[in-house]
């Protein structure tokens, strides 16, 4: 959602699901990655990427149905910690030293603090967006 160019050969969009939809209002909406990658085991060799960006779903009490499940995903309401930190370990694992990982997080069902004790790492940075401040964009390196 917060791409400014989806057709960017420099870029390479995952997620865990292709989908078409059309909202309550009538918009169609889709989901169509480059490929289809579940965050938590990655096809990917060791430090493939100088800049890997984080953007798991935030949600973990939603509808099957619901816009929102189909905007943005759902986390499993019992193993998202677990689910979270294998994220982040494997967006680490495929970062190159010298890198940088972005983390997004939307705090309006889980606290940014109950996500950061999940992750091994800690963030260099960070920065609080929108009116409500629940949007969250923090920035880890990787050392050399």
């Amino acid at each position: 959602m917060f791409w400014f160019d989806r057709e960017n050969p420099n870029v390479l969009f995952v997620d865990n699901r292709e989908e078409d939809h059309t909202l309550c209002d009538g918009r169609r909406f889709s989901v169509k990655p480059d490929q289809i990658v579940d965050f938590r085991d990655m096809p990917f060799p060791d430090e493939s990427f100088g800049l890997v960006v984080f953007d798991p779903p935030h949600l973990k009490a939603a509808g099957p149905k619901s816009w929102m499940t189909k905007k943005y995903g759902k986390l499993d309401r019992d193993t998202w910690p677990v689910d979270l930190r294998q994220g982040f370990e494997e967006c680490w694992r495929v970062l190159r030293k010298g890198g940088t990982l972005i983390f997004k997080w939307n705090e309006t069902q889980i606290k940014l603090r109950e996500v950061l004790v999940c992750f091994p790492e800690q963030p260099m940075f960070g920065h609080t967006t929108t009116h409500n401040l629940k949007t969250h964009w923090l920035g880890f390196y990787k050392p050399l």
